[in-house]
């Protein structure tokens, strides 16, 4: 006697697959992530090397008032 198919829910039930099937395509696609943009970009060192900057920059301006 041969053995019957095993049961798989997934293959059998074409009314779920359909109903399955028509809810995804109701739903509206998922919207792409934005990239992670930070404002001083992908160095993570950024913050220190502007901070020299800023520093050398308002030296340059502070010291030769004292001289």
């Amino acid at each position: 006697m041969a053995r019957p198919p095993p049961k798989d829910p997934r293959v059998t039930d074409l009314r779920r697959y359909k109903q399955q099937r028509e809810k995804a395509a109701k739903k509206p696609p998922p919207k792409p992530k934005a990239p992670n943009a930070s404002f001083l970009g992908s160095n993570p060192r950024a913050g220190l090397i502007l901070l020299v900057v800023i520093v050398v920059l308002a030296a340059i301006y502070v010291v030769p008032a004292f001289l």
